[in-house]
């Protein structure tokens, strides 16, 4: 487990982040507040017990990560400045200070362009994820501190 961040007002209540050592988890907040919702009020205790997304009102799923391709996915339909937010957050935290110290290296090929649903699309992060729960619709992603500063310089082209 890394450190669990306190989200800055820009990245409420799309983003949280957590910092480790070689990656960044970004979870998307409302979509997992929703899943508490759902276990809270009795229903699935396991992620993969909340089926087809039924469970979930429409701005939760609209708010979950969605998974596409094994270096494709799009971020919550949140404000572009909440994801810069969060992908600041991370370049500013310690952890990724000393991974750049420790001669990290930033790749190169990472885009980002918007989706007509007001997602952005990014492709060619190498970012992990649990196992689909909710069909495509994920609580968080993990990106590697090698994609983050590209994808920021990506993501902020769109801003």
């Amino acid at each position: 487990m890394g450190a669990c961040l306190t989200p800055t007002a820009d990245m409420r209540p799309w983003y949280n982040v957590e910092a480790n050592t070689t990656h960044a988890e970004l979870t998307a907040t409302t979509y997992l507040h929703g899943w508490y919702r759902i276990r809270e009020a009795g229903g699935a205790t396991d992620w993969r017990e909340v089926g087809d997304g039924v469970d979930y009102t429409e701005e939760e799923r609209a708010a979950a990560w969605l998974t596409l391709g094994p270096d494709t996915f799009a971020t919550p339909a949140a404000p572009v400045s909440a994801l810069l937010a969060a992908l600041d957050q991370i370049i500013d935290h310690p952890s990724y200070g000393r991974w750049k110290a420790e001669n990290g290296q930033s790749t190169a090929d990472v885009r980002a362009e918007r989706r007509p649903d007001g997602r952005l699309l990014l492709t060619g992060p190498d970012h992990r994820h649990p196992e689909d729960q909710d069909g495509a619709h994920l609580h968080s992603v993990e990106l590697l501190y090698a994609d983050v500063a590209p994808l920021r310089d990506a993501v902020a082209g769109l801003a």
